[in-house]
């Protein structure tokens, strides 16, 4: 849920939990006032019928008019005055209504008897009903006002927001162009925005500055790579340098042969996060698909590897020297990590599907991990950038990449858009 979103509802359950309650409250609090109002208006009524008995010495004789009832019973004494409210039937119009009686005690004639005043509450609870319904519409217009009001103003008020988070999403380190954030009248939006261009560009600067060391470190790691791995070699076939330290050169030969593919392997990365292969053409991937696999016959004889290919009409726009690596690396996997006598399956379908299986080891890779630089699965000798190397090809041709596993075979899949 957007913390717009979130607030809205926080605002809106408020409001209307305040509008609620303050409804109950004025209803109560009206009532009471008229009660009261009808409570002296019966009290006056007793004060009038007491002053007829004393004068006459008897019950006075009141005629019925409408809303009002007065009665009298028979009393053995004195009895506290109290009010109460009922329905009950008004004689004079003929139903039912809500009255508010008084019931005191009056002496007349040496005698005691129970009087009772009544008014119809009617009229009062229409008056009521009416006074609550005024305000409840009131009540749903403010808010429907402010509820308008407040997602139009929240609305652009959070506009600078959403505005630096899109920035954000679409920001890539490295990237060329200046990012600019825009400015806001609002404080903390503008120091939002102030913070991610420090931060943007702090990231930024630490990112040449890493790439460019990569680079050159790279680059000046070759030429002495080279020359120790050429006067190994030279060691080796020289005949005065004896059996016994063959060993030893043969060591020092593969370790510089892993060396070396390390820094060919991070040069490559280096030069993918570049974009230094933005170029696409449009490619024949059963055509470069069948060239790769002419090219690894004597590795797949060496493994007495069975072969099973199936080819499919598939186009793709791509840069020609990523392509050539993606399926050298794919193929070269393949065949590495196989057993002696195993299988290698290839499909290429439409719409522009690669499939590559392999028989080999009977655990699966990790698939939280496969793809990330220098993973290896145990007991292995390789540099751990042979699969993320893929993975960068894939980010930035435009295809997305899977590993699946099942018993025995290890699955790689690669899809174009």
């Amino acid at each position: 849920m957007k913390l717009f979103s979130r607030l809205y509802r926080l605002n809106l359950f408020a409001t209307l939990v305040i509008f609620i309650l303050s409804s109950v409250v004025y209803y109560l609090l009206v009532r009471f006032v008229i009660i009261d109002q009808f409570d002296g208006s019966l009290q006056i009524e007793r004060i009038e019928i007491e002053k007829l008995a004393a004068k006459a010495n008897r019950l006075p004789n009141i005629p019925a008019i409408k809303d009002r009832i007065i009665s009298f019973g028979p009393s053995t004494g004195f009895e506290a005055s109290r009010f109460e409210t009922v329905v009950a039937y008004d004689t004079v119009g003929g139903d039912h209504a809500e009255f508010r009686k008084l019931f005191f005690s009056l002496r007349a004639g040496n005698q005691w008897y129970r009087g009772m005043v009544g008014k119809s509450m009617e009229g009062t609870e229409h008056l009521i009903h009416s006074v609550i319904g005024i305000t409840i519409g009131t009540i749903l217009l403010i808010l429907l006002v402010s509820t308008t009001i407040n997602r139009v103003v929240l609305k652009r008020l959070w506009q600078p927001f959403y505005h630096g988070l899109q920035l954000m999403k679409e920001y890539e380190v490295g990237r060329k162009g200046k990012f600019v954030f825009p400015k806001s009248d609002t404080e903390e939006f503008a120091f939002m925005n102030t913070v991610l261009q420090q931060a943007t560009g702090k990231a930024d600067n630490d990112y040449r500055i890493l790439k460019e060391f990569t680079e050159n470190a790279s680059h000046e790691m070759q030429t002495p790579l080279a020359i120790i791995r050429s006067k190994i070699d030279l060691l080796i076939q020289d005949e005065n340098t004896g059996s016994r330290h063959e060993k030893n050169f043969m060591a020092m030969y593969q370790a510089i042969e892993k060396l070396t593919n390390l820094n060919h392997s991070l040069l490559l990365l280096t030069k993918i996060g570049n974009k230094q292969f933005s170029s696409k053409t449009e490619l024949n991937l059963a055509d470069t698909l069948h060239g790769k696999l002419i090219q690894f016959e004597e590795l797949l004889l060496e493994k007495n590897l069975s072969l099973s290919v199936q080819y499919a009409a598939v186009k793709i726009r791509m840069n020609p020297e990523l392509l050539d690596t993606l399926l050298n690396n794919l193929v070269s996997n393949a065949i590495k990590h196989n057993k002696q006598d195993g299988e290698i399956e290839i499909v290429l379908s439409q719409p522009k599907r690669l499939t590559i299986m392999n028989t080999g080891a009977a655990n699966p890779l990790d698939d939280r991990k496969v793809f990330t630089r220098f993973y290896k699965p145990e007991q292995s000798d390789h540099t751990g950038l042979g699969l993320s190397i893929l993975k960068e090809i894939c980010v930035v041709s435009g295809s997305n990449i899977t590993y699946m596993y099942k018993p025995g075979k290890h699955f790689f899949i690669v899809e174009w858009e």
